[in-house]
């Protein structure tokens, strides 16, 4: 270490911009982050990273003295908040320990792991369970970016690229996307590329549709913004299909040649049309209609959505019409459409870097809901990639993000023991008591364990019920390789920017290191052949025909021009060799291939009995600054900037409810109650209520029964996640319908 000032190219992963950055360090210490002017696409984002408040907030999240340097053992009861702190190798040592007798008196699958939101390298925890023999892999996937892509997979036979913005040509200017449909997203706090993209297509004319409950910033550069009912999205989609084909309004070339079940989706269309479908979600027929027409008169068009569709009761459905409307408009693998960019280049396909082959058909059967939530586990995966392999040579995507047990299943199995005893569980770079649903219940499932191990950057609400807490390294401290899990051709990598250990102050490690730590100790070793993520990533490149540091020296990425309509060359990797509208893969797993409408479970039309002491629709799950889920809680700058949880109201409610803007409410549902500050909003629906998720309060106790305040204003307190309500085909659990009631916080003030 010297005083001289050390530069390195990193990746900012404090939310799923991945922004290219330039860490300055002195002495191994954080100095300052700027952009990385070299890279390409440094200026793709808005606001700028400059501005980036959760970029500010890096030095504090370095240097902040709750961040966990040191592995840490529980000495007291389970909760208490008595630990010790312990060498690196003693813990694993142990841990190691005790997973192996849990194996052998339970089988490898009693033992579990859940992830957080994919900034991290996750396919080794799933190497590292494969190699151990356990199908029970899991997290956040079945309510983010896993349902896209595996419904993708299922219909097209590869992933469309993230979350595409508006398509300008580069050399010209000028417009390539005539017209962008978002669905239930808002690029204004989620996805700043996104963003640009859409405000710098606004200025050349781009039309835009807005599907969504709430109206947000985006509303103000919207055409046509269609606020429909939470929980109905499926019939909205459906009837703008029906209008579609009624008026001719699509590729009849693409369709013909290259789409199946065409007559089938128009069969299903009809019974869609406006008039009921407007009764149904609330949007008036004359503005569906509105929104078919300019959608199919302004061709190519783009569709995005967020996780307002992966967070429906059925969300497959959902997905399956939004590439249905993708497919009619011609747009899929097009210019200005759905591109489908095929493998990478890179080595680590599924097969190669998780080890799939090594888990065995019989323990594969054993994965936890897999038996009834197919097509985003082991027995849709499997089926799908038979088809994918044929003509793309390779799987597409990660296990750990498209196959995962059903997590609500496997809390259920961790307190009941059934169908099978789960004893052992980890979470990495995770907060499960506070993303995912039912509090209550994920609270009594981690109780329960035998062995609860947590690898992360501070002790969370859920680390503080943990045995052993590792502290891992950060964005900064890890190099990084990105092909956009492993379903992109586009590659761009990052140094690490800061050392992940300083002998005496801190002992951070990788994901890697971690899992290849414990996997060295349970017999494991001939599969960990590289020391470090380095080792892996020189692996990983080689095919490219240089080295990490040469391919760092040469700016860091590699993105080749578009190839599109690749499928005049090969057809689609589907069972039918098309797109396909109507799902052969759905049926041949025994579900409708078509999508369709069931009322959601609890809302005001399914449950009136309920309605009457529950008035009021609950949503969450809408994405804010400077917080990111459940993250940045404990960084001063980002609370001060966004110091308290806020439940959006209609001022008509709230004023009927005696709520005033700034009051403290009580948001109930029949699980549980939480409260937040009211946040009046004219741009909500008077019958819906919107509540913030993520929110703990790391500056509250960690000991029970405080948990760092996960009780007092966690929106999962109010979700529901029994298998018997989540979507039937994969198994993501509603967080866009659900009955609530508000009222006003009583108060005392002192008249002394």
């Amino acid at each position: 270490m010297n005083d001289e000032m050390v530069v390195k190219r990193t990746v900012c992963q404090f939310c799923h911009a991945r922004c290219r950055v330039e860490v300055h360090s002195k002495n191994g210490h954080l100095v300052k982050i700027e952009p990385d002017k070299t890279f390409p696409r440094w200026d793709v984002v808005f606001p700028s990273i400059s501005d980036c408040m959760r970029v500010k907030g890096a030095k504090e999240f370095m240097e902040h003295p709750d961040r966990l340097n040191f592995p840490l053992k529980r000495v007291g009861e389970k909760g208490e908040g008595k630990w010790q702190k312990i060498p690196w190798e003693q813990a694993l040592d142990e841990v190691a320990a005790k997973l192996t007798k849990i194996k052998e008196q339970y089988g490898a699958e009693a033992i579990g792991a859940s992830t957080g939101t994919g900034r991290s390298w996750y396919k080794f925890m799933t190497r590292f369970l494969h190699l151990l023999g356990s199908p029970n892999q899991g997290g956040a996937s079945a309510i983010c970016h896993g349902p896209a892509v595996v419904v993708a997979n299922a219909l097209l036979g590869w992933a469309v690229r993230h979350r595409t913005g508006v398509t300008i040509d580069s050399l010209g200017g000028k417009l390539v996307t005539k017209c962008v449909m978002l669905i239930g997203i808002n690029p204004s706090q989620a996805y700043p590329r996104l963003w640009k993209s859409i405000r710098e297509g606004k200025k050349l004319g781009v039309k835009v549709i807005l599907m969504d409950p709430r109206a947000t910033m985006v509303t103000e550069l919207t055409d046509l913004h269609l606020q429909h009912r939470p929980g109905t999205d499926t019939p909205l989609l459906l009837s703008i299909i029906n209008v579609l084909i009624e008026k001719g309004l699509y590729d009849k070339e693409f369709v013909d040649k290259w789409c199946y079940g065409f007559d089938k989706v128009a069969e299903r269309a009809r019974e869609y049309p406006p008039e009921k479908v407007a009764e149904i979600t609330w949007v008036p027929a004359n503005k569906i209609r509105e929104a078919a027409m300019m959608f199919g008169q302004n061709r190519p068009a783009q569709i995005v959505h967020g996780m307002g569709m992966e967070h429906l009761q059925d969300a497959t459905g959902a997905i399956q019409a939004r590439f249905i409307l993708s497919a009619l408009n011609g747009t899929i693998d097009a210019p200005g459409g759905d591109y489908m960019p095929g493998p990478s280049k890179l080595r680590g396909a599924p097969e190669e870097e998780e080890l799939v082959g090594m888990l065995s058909p019989a323990q594969k059967a054993k994965q936890l809901g897999s038996d009834r939530f197919k097509l985003m586990a082991w027995p849709g995966r499997d089926l799908i990639q038979s088809y994918t392999r044929k003509v793309w040579g390779r799987e597409c995507s990660e296990v750990g993000l498209t196959c995962d047990a059903h997590m609500p299943t496997l809390y259920r199995a961790m307190i009941t023991g059934k169908p099978y005893p789960v004893k052992a569980f980890f979470t990495v770079f995770s907060n499960p008591m506070v993303t995912q649903a039912n509090t209550k219940l994920v609270y009594k499932a981690l109780k329960s364990l035998d062995l609860y191990v947590v690898h992360d950057y501070w002790r969370t609400p859920s680390a503080e019920l943990a045995d052993y807490v590792f502290p891992c390294a950060c964005w900064m401290e890890r190099p990084w390789l990105w092909d956009q899990y492993n379903e992109d051709n586009d590659i761009y990598a990052a140094e690490a920017g800061l050392p992940s250990t300083i002998p005496g102050e801190y002992e951070h490690r990788t994901g890697y290191e971690f899992f290849r730590g414990l996997g060295i100790r349970m017999g494991q070793e001939k599969h960990w052949p590289w020391k470090n993520l380095e080792e892996v990533f020189e692996w990983k490149i080689e095919p490219l025909g240089t080295t990490f540091k040469e391919f760092m020296d040469k700016g860091g990425y590699y993105f080749p021009p578009p190839d599109y309509k690749k499928y005049e060359r090969q057809g689609f990797a589907t069972p039918t060799g098309k797109c396909e509208l109507y799902s052969t893969i759905y049926e041949k797993l025994g579900y409708d291939p078509l999508p369709h409408y069931k009322e959601p479970f609890e809302t005001l039309v399914s449950r009136p009995d309920l309605a009457k002491e529950y008035p009021l629709m609950l949503i969450t799950g809408g994405r804010f600054h400077p917080m990111f889920h459940s993250e940045h809680r404990q960084i001063s700058s980002a609370r001060e900037r966004h110091p308290n949880p806020l439940v959006q109201i209609n001022p008509q409610t709230a004023a009927k409810f005696g709520i005033e803007d700034g009051d403290w409410a009580w948001i109930e549902t029949p699980r549980g109650r939480i409260r937040m500050k009211c946040q009046h909003l004219d741009g909500i629906d008077p019958r819906v209520v919107h509540v913030e998720h993520g929110w703990w309060f790391p500056e509250l106790p960690g000991e029970e029964p405080w948990l760092h305040g996960v009780w007092e204003s966690n929106a999962n307190v109010l979700t529901e996640d029994d298998p018997d309500v989540c979507d039937k085909i994969h198994g993501g659990w509603p967080l866009k319908t659900g009955l609530c009631k508000v009222y006003k916080v009583k108060t005392y003030e002192s008249k002394t």
